[in-house]
């Protein structure tokens, strides 16, 4: 009996809220967003500086365990950046959270969306100026952005500008689509 009502008042509410609002929920409502950083190396600079970015939290930001940040970048014997996902930096106590990475062969102003495939999170990328890559950064565990959406997934293009040994510095410049699920680097609300 209390099944039957439990159904009931499922399908009551569902008709309701149908009734009540046409919007789509599953629409997007934020805008892409630009940004510009510069990144300290994780080697040869001090633990205090921002050696990490958190894309959904648009912050260059320390790496420590943590692990407040999606990917973390180095500087290589060759001058080139390397691009760490969270997990081959700390291992947090509440399980990883994952983070990919994926290089892509196309010029940053002209990588439109996310592609769809496969990110590998066990991995690190080395990049040098004008290369691109996309983060996908899961954020749909309790209590985090996208912990009730279908997708838990929220993407980030990532172009390295100029990397400098001397000063142990990577300029970046990113733009992150904030929906969740959505894969759009266009300018404005992304429409699909």
């Amino acid at each position: 009996m209390n099944l039957r009502k439990s159904i009931a008042g499922v399908a009551a509410a569902l008709v309701l809220l149908a009734g009540c609002d046409s919007t789509n929920p599953f629409a997007a409502t934020l805008p892409t967003i630009a940004d510009s950083f510069t990144i300290f190396a994780l080697t040869g600079t001090p633990p205090a500086y921002p050696s990490g970015l958190n894309t959904v939290g648009r912050v260059a930001t320390r790496v420590d365990g943590n692990a407040n940040f999606d990917i973390a970048f180095d500087i290589n014997s060759e001058g080139k950046a390397v691009v760490y996902p969270v997990k081959l930096i700390v291992s947090s106590i509440g399980g990883d959270r994952p983070v990919g990475l994926r290089k892509v062969a196309v010029a940053f102003d002209s990588l439109d969306s996310a592609p769809t495939g496969t990110y590998p999170t066990d991995s690190a990328v080395v990049a040098g100026p004008g290369e691109v890559l996309v983060v996908e950064a899961n954020r749909g565990t309790t209590g985090d952005l996208c912990a009730f959406n279908i997708s838990p997934n929220i993407y980030t293009k990532v172009v390295i500008d100029t990397i400098d040994p001397a000063t142990r510095t990577i300029a970046i410049r990113t733009v992150l689509d904030p929906n969740c699920g959505f894969r759009s680097f266009l300018d404005g609300i992304p429409g699909k």
